[in-house]
């Protein structure tokens, strides 16, 4: 779709779901593990020595090569018993519901690699494998507290009851960590923000600070935890849009407000590398409005490219969804330093096309720092 780019005003600049939180916090530890790890072998590959849960309120067990990890889980998720693999178990459901089953274990080494551990839970949920050219795309790459964190989010093939997981891979301490929460894929849906905003608390336990989420602040995403090599970007907020949390994938979020009840979302990502280049997310974004991907060659006609103070700037605009209920998308891409900046807002195509002014004042006022 060609666009009509308004000239705006201009201000100086303050992509995957809101996270929400949950009004009751529990914490849980992992102490420093005393004990060696068993060697892997048929007689010791179940290691020995890790009791669970002693009452609800408390855990022990340990890191495994290094200090442990600590984070707080929702006071909704129940733990259980945790078994001889696991670091916790917890099960994560709602009232009438079949539950979901949380599950944090770690293990010495890279176990294999992220190609291997994610081909693993494909295999889990009868996914076929996918090679390592397909791994970049598969995978987001989360800065959280000075821990790398490897996330996927996988839905199984069953027709009648498919499954979906959220797992996420973190190396530390000389041993990889798995966060996982498997279970039915409209319960997993329903609880994914809580478990984004779960991974935001995980930290190292030698860490004095609490383990809490950190939001990103209004109007500039260099308090936002930052990606690896790469310094964060400014901008300006219109003033009547509504800064909320950041999650574990969004550096800052925004809540719009239109007419007769009417909202849309606005959201800043970034991950480092082209993240599979122009075209790969611009087709990612249509497919989010049920819209058909567009060739190469039909590139150009559907984006627009600008400077803004010494920033690469691709815009499109994009409209689709159901006919009664049209659904609009301003997006804007960035790269910077090593890294690729999103910005997105969707909603109602009529609140969206109200708001492009504005979008396009906050686009205008975007800045390295």
């Amino acid at each position: 779709m060609p666009l009509r780019w308004f000239s705006v005003p201009i201000a100086t600049f303050a992509l995957f779901s809101t996270a929400c939180r949950d009004s009751k916090i529990a914490t849980y530890r992992i102490p420093k593990e005393n004990d060696s790890p068993a060697p892997a072998s048929p007689s010791t590959a179940t290691p020995a020595g890790m009791p669970g849960f002693q009452n609800p309120g408390a855990i022990t067990g340990a890191g495994i090569d290094g200090d442990g990890l600590a984070w707080t889980a929702p006071a909704d998720w129940k733990p259980k018993v945790a078994s001889a693999m696991r670091k916790a178990s917890y099960t994560v459901g709602e009232e009438g519901t079949s539950g979901g089953d949380f599950a944090i274990t770690a293990f010495p080494g890279d176990v294999g690699g992220d190609l291997a551990n994610v081909n693993r839970w494909r295999g889990q949920l009868q996914l076929p494998p996918i090679i390592e050219a397909e791994l970049a795309s598969a995978i987001t790459l989360v800065e959280v507290g000075g821990l790398t964190m490897h996330v996927v989010d996988l839905v199984g093939t069953a027709a009648e009851k498919p499954q979906r997981l959220l797992g996420a891979i973190v190396p530390h301490g000389g041993a990889t960590w798995f966060f996982k929460l498997t279970g039915p894929e409209a319960l997993v849906a329903r609880k994914k923000p809580a478990y984004l905003e779960f991974l935001r608390t995980v930290k190292p336990a030698s860490d004095p600070s609490p383990a809490s989420s950190v939001p990103a602040s209004a109007g500039t995403a260099a308090s936002a935890p930052e990606q690896a090599d790469h310094l964060g970007l400014k901008w300006t907020a219109p003033a009547h849009w509504v800064s909320k949390p950041a999650s574990a994938m969004r550096r800052a979020t925004y809540a719009v407000s239109g007419e007769n009840g009417a909202s849309a979302d606005f959201s800043v990502t970034a991950f480092p590398g082209a993240v599979g280049g122009e075209l790969a997310n611009i087709n990612r974004w249509r497919g989010q409005l049920a819209l058909p991907p567009l060739t190469e060659s039909e590139l150009p006609a559907a984006t627009e490219h600008l400077t803004v103070n010494g920033l690469s700037v691709m815009l499109v605009e994009l409209t689709g969804g159901p006919a009664d209920k049209p659904q609009g998308m301003l997006g804007a891409i960035v790269p910077s330093d090593g890294s690729n900046w999103f910005f997105k807002l969707t909603g109602p195509a009529a609140l969206v096309a109200k708001e492009k002014p504005s979008f396009l004042s906050l686009i205008q006022s975007l800045k390295a720092p």
